[in-house]
């Protein structure tokens, strides 16, 4: 250290000595203030990197339990995160595990946080990382008549099929109403898309079903359902009264569709949920375990007002682990 700095230090070591300790505080923030301001500028830019980078970490698995939250709720998410991470030994702390147990969701209720928790879930099915669901009845069947979830028997062994299907615990959905949605909503945009051409349609594309979506889209645009048969008198002469009464018929199925497959306002109960009887359906899919009594379920606290069903994104890239979370809620 030169002279003059060793002075410069002699001096100020005396200035500070005639000071009391406020005076000093006040002297020292006065003269290296700046040094200060940077010296924590910089540590909280450290900090701030350093964490961004450790949370940051690739995805090992994603789990939504939908509609799972409530009072009764003793497990947290740290929790259970650390300890399916250590069980299915995905976790070496190059990798991070997520289970949300607090979204929520509900098809039937038109609202901000509704609109924006479905545009949350469809970016997770888009980005495929989305590993396993759990959710009550109502929401898992709207997802899965939209073809979210896998034919269980493509993930799971035939001894741990039976023992589900024997269990009655399977949730099937009927792969004919599936597919009968999806041509009803292709019929639907080709119908508007004539509609707003102006084009003739001589012939619907599905007979029935084309007509009954053309008649009710039009009536919800106008609000009235004569203008319904005002435009197909002047845009479709073609279409015969057999197919107008068809077309009644099949909007009448879609009204129950709606009202039976899509949801309750609310969660269903457990009083009163009935598992779907897969021998009345024409094409019964199983895509989802009911796992009410699973100890991580039932000790957690979870769905405690409803019915919990499991089920694996068609999506996900990682269904071995997704078949272990499935193992890990009904480990003991």
């Amino acid at each position: 250290m030169s002279e003059k700095l060793k002075n410069e230090f002699r001096n100020e070591k005396e200035k500070l000595s005639r000071m009391s300790f406020g005076q000093k505080a006040q002297y020292i923030f006065d003269y290296y203030k700046f040094y200060i301001i940077a010296f924590v500028v910089a540590v909280s830019l450290i900090y701030y990197v350093v964490t961004t980078f450790l949370n940051n970490k690739p995805l090992a698995f994603y789990c939504m339990m939908l509609n799972a939250s409530g009072p009764e709720v003793s497990m947290s998410e740290e929790e259970l995160e650390s300890r399916f991470a250590a069980f299915a030994e995905v976790n070496d702390g190059s990798e991070k595990v997520v289970i949300d147990t607090t979204a929520s969701f509900n098809p039937n209720v038109n609202s901000q946080y509704s609109m924006a928790q479905n545009a949350k879930i469809t970016a997770l099915f888009a980005s495929h990382d989305l590993d396993a669901m759990v959710i009550d009845p109502g929401v898992f069947t709207y997802y899965g008549l939209n073809g979210a979830f896998t034919d269980l028997r493509e993930v799971l062994n035939d001894d741990e099929f039976e023992k589900y299907r024997s269990g009655n615990r399977i949730y099937y959905i009927d792969g004919a109403i599936q597919e009968k949605l999806k041509n009803l909503d292709a019929d639907q945009t080709e119908s508007v898309m004539a509609a707003e051409s102006g084009a003739e349609v001589s012939e619907p594309k599905t007979g029935a079903d084309a007509g009954a979506i053309k008649n009710g889209d039009k009536s919800r645009e106008t609000g009235d359902p004569e203008a319904v048969n005002d435009v197909a008198g002047e845009n479709r002469s073609d279409i015969t009264a057999e197919s107008s009464d068809s077309s009644e018929e099949t909007l009448g199925e879609m009204a129950q569709f709606a009202a039976e497959l899509m949801g309750e306002p609310d969660v269903v109960s457990r009083e009163a949920f009935t598992v779907p009887d897969p021998e009345k359906m024409e094409d019964p899919i199983p895509v989802g375990i009911i796992v009410t009594d699973a100890p991580k379920i039932a000790d957690g606290g979870f769905f405690s007002r409803t019915v919990p069903v499991f089920g694996v994104p068609v999506v996900s890239e990682r269904k071995e682990l997704s078949v272990k979370f499935l193992h890990f809620l009904e480990e003991r």
